[in-house]
C-alpha cells in the first residue's frame, strides 16, 4: 500500500469537485452497532465482520487489500485517527524504521511479506553476493559501504524470515489465501445484502463500488461521489435497534478511529473451541462491563495444557469484535528475571500498531522518560525522550507505575483495551506489583486484564501467592480450569477429524486424558501419524482399544513419540531453539545453529507443518514460538547437561554478536544464558552482564530483580576485586532501599563506605557517604549519620568541590534535625559559598532546599519561605522539589497565607503523588484535612480523613512520624469528646526526643490533655521533667519547643497556674515575631494563646487586643472552631477582670461559644462552656 493514498474524507471525483454535489454517506460504529446511511436516511445494524471490512475499505478508497490481510486484521489493529500532521523532533515517521532500529514486531495482525520460491531464491542469491561485498568493503576499510551492505543483508534476512510461517506465503500459503478469500468475500457479500435491505440507495452504491476476490477494494463511482462520515456517535443508544428510515442527525462529532472488527491474530488452523461455557460467559460479562468504563482483572488458573491460553485467545476474539485493542505479553522461565517483560511486549506491540510514531509519542506525553525505563527500546525510536527525573529508589517504582497508568488513561480516550498476561507463575515481583497497581486503577476505565498461571507452581512462587491474595481482597477470584467434559472431548475430536467421533474412541480419549485439551490434541495427532485412528475408508475407527494403541503414560511421552518423526539434524536445530527459549528469532537461531539459511528454512517449515513451531506475536525479535511449553521441555530433556550448557554459552555469544549496540537491553538475556552455561561461562563476563541487568532493573524500579542480579554478581565476583565489590554493594543497597529493607541497606552501604575509605576513592566516598547519611537521617539515627558525614568530609579537607558542598548540606540538615542551630547555619553557609563559587545552580538549589527545611524546623517561617521559593525557582530534581513544596505549603499555612498555600498545595500534592512520596503525601493530606475542618467544622469528615491517611502511611515510618501521627490523633479525639482516647494517643506521642527539633511536641500534647482531664499532679510532673525543652528568649528555638510552650500555657491556665502561664508572655511575643498566625499541628492561633497569657498576667488591654485580632483572623481564614474557642477564652478573661459590663459580655460570649460547640459536636467543650455559664 502506498503511504500517499487519499483517505475517504479527502477523496472526491472530478465531477464532485466541479459541482460540489457529493452525497453524504454514513458508516460509523458505536457500542456494537453500525449506523449506515446515504443522503438524509439512515439505519442501524448489528455488528458483523463484513461491516468492519467494508468500513476499512471505505476509509482507503482505491487501495487494494489482500484478503489474507483483511482476514488477519492487519488494518484493524492500527490506529487510524486523524493526526495533526505536526512532526515531532526526533520521531521516525515510517513503520519501516522499526526494522531499521533492530526490532521486528510480528504483531497479532502482521502477515509479513509473501515470497514465492523464485523470490526466495533471488533474495538468497543477493544475500550471498552481499556477504562477498561486505568482506571486500572491510578489507578496503570502506566503513560507510560496509554499514550499508550490513543494513541490506539484515533487511533481506528479515524479509526471508518473515516469509517462513508468519501467516505468509509458505508451503501452505495457497490454501490459506484461498480460505481467506472465501471467508472475506462471503462476509462482505452478506453485509452488503443486509445494507441493501434497509438502505437501498447505499446498498446499490456499495454493490457497484466494492470489489472482492483475492484483493478487495472500494472504487468510488466518479458519477456519484460520496463524502463519508466515520465519526462515532457517542449518544446513540446501545439497545438492539430495529430498521428505521428516520433522518440521521449528522451533527459534527469528534473524529474516532474506525475499527476493523476481525480477529487480531495471524491466520492459523485453530481447532474448534469447545466447552468452557460458564467461563466464557463470565469473562464476556466482564468485557461487556468494561465497555461502560468498569474495567477489571480476570485470572485463569489450571495445569499445563488445560486451555488457559486458548480461552484467553477466544476472549480476545470476542473483545476485538467490540472494538477493543488486544495485546499479549508473556512471562518466561529464566534464572535471571526480565523486569516487566509482559508489559514491555505490550508497549512494543502498541507502538507497532500505532497510526504513526508521532502519534504514539504524543500518547506517551510527559511520561516518556519513565516509560523508556520500563521499555528501553523506545529510545531507539524516539531520540527526543529526556532522561528520567532523579527520584529516590524507594519512590521510583511508583513514579513508573503512575506513568504506565497515565499512558493507559490517555489510550482509553480512543479505544478500549484488553491485555493478556501469560504464564504469571514465571513472573518476577515487579511484573506482579505493576499488575496490582493497574488492577486498582482500571476499575473506572474500559480495560480488561486477563492473567494466566499454573496453580501447580504456587508453592514455588510466593510473590504470585501474595498477588492472588491481594486480588481476592479486591473481590477478584481466579477462574479454575479443569479438564473438558466427555461431551466437549467428543466435539473436539469431531473438529479435529472433520468426522463424528464414535463413542468408543471418545471414551478412551476422555479416560486417558482426563479431558486435558492439549493432551487430547497431541494424542489424536500421534494416533493419526501412526495410522491407528482411521480405517481403510478414512473414517474414525469404532473398534480401537487401549492395548492396541499403547497409550503413553503422560503428555511428554506423546510429544516425544511425535518428535521421533524428525531427523537427528532437525531435532538438533529445534533443541537449539528450545535452549534459546519459548520464543526466538530466526536470526538468532541462524547465528547459533551452524547450518545454512536454506536448510534452516526447511526445518522451520517442517516444524510448522507439524504444529511444533507457530507464529508469535510477542514483540521484538521473537517472531517464532513453540506451540506449547511441553514441546520445548521434551526437546530439552533429550540432551545432556553439558551439551545444554554449551548451547547456552553459544546463545549468549550470538546475542552479543547480533546486538553490539544494545547490550544493555539484552544484558538480562545474556546473563541468564551465562548462568545456565554453568562452569563454561567466564565469571568476569557473567558479573559484567549481571551488573548491567541489575542497573537496568534499578532504572525500571524493578528492585526485586535488581537485588537478585547484584547478589548473584557478588557471588561470582573474585575475592581480590574489592572496588567492584563496593560498587555492587552500593547498588545492592539502593535496591534494598527501594524495597524498604532498611537494615540490609544500612549494612551494605556501610561495608561499601569502609571499602571506599580504605581505597581512598574520594568521589565514591562522597556519594556513598551521602547515601548512607541520608538513610540514617530518614530513620532518625543521627549519631551514625553524623559520624559518617564527618569521616567523609575529613577525606576532602578544605577542598573546593561539589562533593564537599553536598556533604556539608547534609551535615547542616543533620545539625538542624538534632537542634543544633549554630552548627547547621555554619554548614549551610559554607555549602552555599562553595556552590556559588562553582556556579552550579542545581547545587545551590539543593542547599537552599536543605536550609529551608531547617528554618521550618526552627519556626523561622519567613526565612523558610524565602529559601523554599528560591529553591523551587531553581533547577532541581522532582524528588527534591516535592519535598521543598511540601515544606513551603506547611510554612505558608503557618504564616496564614491561605491563598498562596492552596496554590502550592495543588502542585505539591500532584508532584508528591507522581513521585510516590508517601510521607509528603500524608503531611499534605493531613494539613489539607485540618484546613477543610476549619472551614466546615465537620469532625466526622476530619476523623475519616486522618484514619484514611494513617492507614496508607509509609510502611517503614520516617523519623518522628510516630510523634506527629499520635499527636494528631490525640487532638481530633480531644475535640470529639473522647478524652480517654485523646490521653492514650498523647501518651504515645511523648516518647523522649531530646536533642531533636521535635522534642517537646509530644510532651506538650500530653501536658495539655492531662490538664483538661483534671490530672493536676501528673501534668505538672510532666512539665517539671521536660522544662528544659521549653524555648529560650533571644535565640532560635526548635518547632517542638514552641509547640510545647503554646500547649503548656493553655494547660497551665486550665490548671489555675496563672502566674506560671503569665511568665510565658514575653516568649510568646517572640513566637508572634516569627510571623506564625495559625499553629496548625496544635490547632491554635498565636494571637489566641497570647490573649490567654496576657489574661493570666492581668494585661487586660493587651488581652482584648489579642483576642480581637485572633477573632478577625479566624473569621478571615476561616476557622469556625477557633472562633468558638476565642469566645470561651475571652469570656474567661472578662470574668477574671470583673469590670462593669464584663459579666454580661462574658455570658453573651459563652452562650455563643456553647451554641458553636454543640453545632460542631465537641461535647466535652460544651460542658466547659456550661460550667462557666453557671
Amino acid at each position: 500500500m502506498a503511504d500517499n493514498t487519499p483517505s475517504a474524507e479527502q477523496f472526491s471525483s472530478p465531477r464532485a469537485s466541479q459541482t460540489g454535489t457529493a452525497q453524504k454517506g454514513v458508516f460509523r460504529k458505536a457500542a456494537g452497532y453500525w449506523t449506515v446511511g446515504y443522503g438524509e436516511s439512515g439505519s442501524r445494524l448489528r455488528d458483523t465482520r463484513g461491516l468492519g471490512y467494508i468500513a476499512h475499505l471505505l476509509r482507503h478508497p482505491h487501495t487494494e487489500f489482500h484478503a489474507l490481510d483483511l482476514f488477519g486484521g492487519i488494518a484493524g489493529q492500527r490506529d487510524e485517527e486523524e493526526e495533526s500532521g505536526q512532526a515531532i523532533q526526533g520521531v521516525p515517521d515510517r513503520r519501516g524504521d522499526l526494522e531499521k532500529a533492530g526490532i521486528h514486531i510480528s504483531g497479532p495482525t502482521d502477515a509479513g511479506e509473501m515470497l514465492d520460491e523464485q523470490a526466495k531464491a533471488a533474495y538468497r542469491s543477493r544475500v550471498s553476493e552481499l556477504h562477498e561485498e561486505l568482506e571486500e568493503a572491510k578489507r578496503l576499510g570502506r566503513v560507510d559501504r560496509a554499514e550499508q551492505v550490513e543494513e541490506e543483508i539484515d533487511a533481506l534476512t528479515r524479509e526471508l524470515s518473515r516469509a517462513v510461517g508468519l501467516a505468509g506465503r509458505n508451503r501452505r500459503a495457497a490454501s490459506a489465501s484461498e480460505r481467506a478469500r472465501q471467508s472475506v468475500t462471503k462476509s462482505i457479500k452478506s453485509a452488503l445484502e443486509r445494507i441493501a435491505q434497509v438502505e437501498a440507495a447505499l446498498g446499490d452504491h456499495l454493490l457497484r463500488c466494492v470489489k472482492t476476490g483475492n484483493f478487495c477494494v472500494y472504487r468510488p463511482d466518479p458519477g456519484s461521489s460520496v463524502a463519508w462520515e466515520f465519526a462515532e456517535t457517542l449518544a446513540e443508544s446501545t439497545e438492539p435497534p430495529t430498521p428505521s428510515s428516520d433522518p440521521l442527525q449528522l451533527a459534527p462529532e469528534p473524529a474516532a478511529p474506525v475499527v476493523l472488527d476481525v480477529s487480531p491474530f495471524p491466520l492459523a488452523e485453530r481447532t474448534a473451541f469447545v466447552g468452557r461455557e460458564p467461563e466464557r460467559a463470565a469473562i464476556r460479562a466482564t468485557i461487556d462491563r468494561a465497555l461502560s468504563g468498569r474495567g477489571s482483572v480476570v485470572m485463569l488458573a489450571g495445569g499445563p495444557g488445560v486451555g488457559k491460553s486458548r480461552l484467553a485467545l477466544e476472549m480476545m476474539d470476542y473483545a476485538s469484535l467490540l472494538g477493543f485493542r488486544c495485546n499479549v505479553g508473556h512471562c518466561y522461565e529464566r534464572d535471571e528475571p526480565f523486569p516487566y517483560l509482559p508489559f514491555v511486549e505490550i508497549i512494543e506491540s502498541q507502538l507497532a500498531q500505532a497510526a504513526s510514531f508521532a502519534d504514539f509519542r504524543r500518547r506517551m506525553g510527559d511520561n516518556a522518560a519513565e516509560l523508556a525505563q520500563l521499555a528501553p527500546s523506545l529510545r531507539r525510536f524516539f531520540p527526543d525522550i529526556p532522561q528520567p527525573q532523579d527520584v529516590l529508589p524507594s519512590q521510583k517504582r511508583r513514579y513508573i507505575f503512575q506513568s504506565m497508568s497515565e499512558l493507559l488513561v490517555r489510550g482509553t480516550r480512543r479505544r478500549s483495551f484488553l491485555f493478556v498476561l501469560e504464564d504469571l507463575h514465571w513472573a518476577d515481583e515487579s511484573t506482579l506489583a505493576l499488575l496490582i497497581h493497574l488492577a486498582t486503577r482500571i476499575t473506572q476505565l474500559p480495560v480488561v486484564l486477563i492473567g494466566t498461571y499454573r496453580d501447580l507452581y504456587l508453592e514455588s512462587s510466593p510473590a504470585l501467592v501474595r498477588t492472588l491474595e491481594e486480588l481476592i481482597r479486591m473481590g477478584i477470584r481466579p477462574i479454575k480450569l479443569e479438564g473438558l467434559s466427555k461431551d466437549a472431548v467428543a466435539r473436539m475430536l469431531s473438529g479435529l477429524s472433520g468426522r463424528e467421533a464414535p463413542e468408543s474412541l471418545v471414551s478412551i480419549m476422555f479416560d486417558e486424558t482426563q479431558g486435558n485439551p492439549f493432551f487430547v490434541e497431541e494424542l489424536y495427532r500421534h494416533l493419526l501419524e501412526e495410522n491407528k485412528v482411521l480405517d481403510a475408508e478414512g473414517q474414525l475407527r469404532n473398534d480401537i482399544t487401549v492395548d492396541e494403541i499403547g497409550l503413553p503414560e503422560n503428555v511428554r511421552l506423546i510429544v516425544g513419540r511425535r518428535l521421533e518423526r524428525l531427523s537427528e539434524n532437525e531435532k538438533r536445530v529445534l533443541t537449539t531453539a528450545a535452549v534459546i527459549g519459548r520464543s526466538f528469532s530466526f536470526q538468532l537461531l541462524l547465528e547459533i545453529s551452524g547450518i545454512d539459511m536454506d536448510e534452516l528454512f526447511a526445518v522451520i517449515e517442517k516444524a510448522q507443518q507439524m504444529g511444533i513451531i507457530v507464529a508469535s506475536a510477542e514483540g521484538p525479535e521473537r517472531p517464532l514460538t513453540f506451540g506449547h511449553e511441553l514441546v520445548r521441555q521434551t526437546l530439552l530433556a533429550g540432551i545432556s547437561t553439558p551439551r545444554e550448557q554449551q548451547l547456552h554459552l553459544g546463545v549468549a555469544d550470538a546475542i552479543e554478536r547480533l546486538h553490539p549496540r544494545a547490550l544493555g537491553e539484552h544484558a538480562g538475556d545474556i546473563a541468564d544464558h551465562l548462568i545456565k552455561a554453568g562452569p563454561l561461562a567466564d565469571e568476569g563476563r557473567l558479573v559484567h552482564y549481571l551488573t548491567l541487568a541489575g542497573r537496568g532493573a534499578i532504572e525500571a524500579a524493578a528492585f526485586e530483580a535488581a537485588r537478585r542480579s547484584f547478589r548473584s554478581a557478588l557471588s561470582h565476583l573474585k575475592d581480590d576485586d574489592v572496588k567492584q565489590r563496593a560498587d555492587l554493594l552500593m547498588r545492592l543497597a539502593i535496591a534494598e532501599r527501594g524495597l524498604e529493607q532498611w537494615e540490609a541497606a544500612y549494612a551494605h552501604l556501610g561495608e561499601a563506605f569502609e571499602i571506599y575509605v580504605s581505597l581512598g576513592y574520594r568521589e565514591n566516598i562522597a556519594k556513598c557517604g551521602t547515601e548512607l547519611t541520608t538513610l540514617f537521617v530518614w530513620g532518625g539515627r543521627f549519631r551514625e549519620a553524623t559520624e559518617i558525614v564527618h569521616r567523609a568530609l575529613d577525606c576532602f579537607g578544605a577542598e573546593l568541590s561539589a562533593d564537599r558542598a553536598r556533604l556539608l548540606a547534609v551535615l547542616g540538615s543533620i545539625e538542624g534535625a538534632t537542634a543544633n542551630w549554630e552548627g547547621s547555619a555554619r554548614a549551610h553557609e559554607e555549602a552555599l559559598s562553595i556552590a556559588s563559587e562553582l556556579s552550579e545552580p542545581r547545587l545551590i538549589a539543593r542547599v537552599f532546599g536543605e536550609r529551608s527545611v531547617v528554618n521550618y524546623e526552627f519556626l523561622r517561617l519567613r526565612e523558610a519561605a524565602d529559601d523554599a521559593e528560591q529553591s523551587c525557582g531553581s533547577e532541581t530534581t522532582l524528588w527534591v522539589r516535592a519535598i521543598q513544596l511540601q515544606v513551603l505549603y506547611q510554612t505558608l499555612l503557618l504564616l496564614g497565607r491561605m491563598e498562596g498555600a492552596a496554590k502550592v498545595r495543588d502542585e505539591a500534592e500532584a508532584l508528591a503523588t507522581r513521585t510516590g512520596q508517601s510521607y509528603s503525601i500524608a503531611r499534605i493530606l493531613i494539613a489539607k484535612g485540618w484546613v477543610e475542618f476549619g472551614a466546615s467544622a465537620d469532625l466526622g469528615k476530619l476523623a475519616s480523613t486522618l484514619d484514611e491517611v494513617f492507614k496508607s502511611a509509609p510502611r517503614i515510618p520516617p523519623m518522628f512520624w510516630d510523634v506527629f501521627a499520635n499527636a494528631q490523633l490525640s487532638l481530633v479525639n480531644f475535640f470529639r469528646g473522647d478524652w480517654s482516647a485523646a490521653l492514650s494517643y498523647a501518651q504515645a506521642s511523648q516518647e523522649a526526643r531530646e536533642g531533636t527539633f521535635i522534642g517537646g511536641f509530644g510532651a506538650g500534647t500530653l501536658f495539655r490533655q492531662m490538664a483538661y482531664a483534671g490530672d493536676r499532679d501528673g501534668a505538672l510532673a510532666i512539665l517539671d521533667q521536660r522544662r528544659d525543652w521549653l524555648p529560650r528568649g533571644g535565640q532560635p528555638n526548635t518547632m517542638g519547643s514552641w509547640w510545647m510552650l503554646v500547649l503548656a500555657t493553655e494547660g497551665l491556665v486550665v490548671l489555675g497556674e496563672k502566674q506560671c502561664a503569665a511568665r510565658q508572655y514575653p516568649l510568646l511575643c517572640e513566637l508572634a515575631d516569627t510571623g506564625g498566625v495559625v499553629l496548625w499541628p496544635i490547632f491554635r492561633f498565636t494571637q489566641t494563646v497570647l490573649g490567654i497569657a496576657a489574661s493570666a498576667a492581668g494585661r487586660w488591654e493587651a488581652a482584648e487586643t489579642h483576642f480581637q485580632t485572633a477573632l478577625r483572623q479566624a473569621e478571615a481564614i476561616p476557622h469556625l472552631l477557633e472562633q468558638t474557642e476565642i469566645r470561651r477564652f475571652q469570656a474567661m478573661m472578662l470574668t477574671d477582670r470583673g469590670a462593669p459590663g464584663d459579666r454580661k459580655r462574658a455570658q453573651m460570649l459563652l452562650t455563643q461559644a456553647l451554641e458553636g460547640y454543640e453545632q460542631i459536636g465537641t461535647s466535652r467543650h460544651s460542658d466547659l462552656a456550661r460550667a462557666l455559664l453557671k
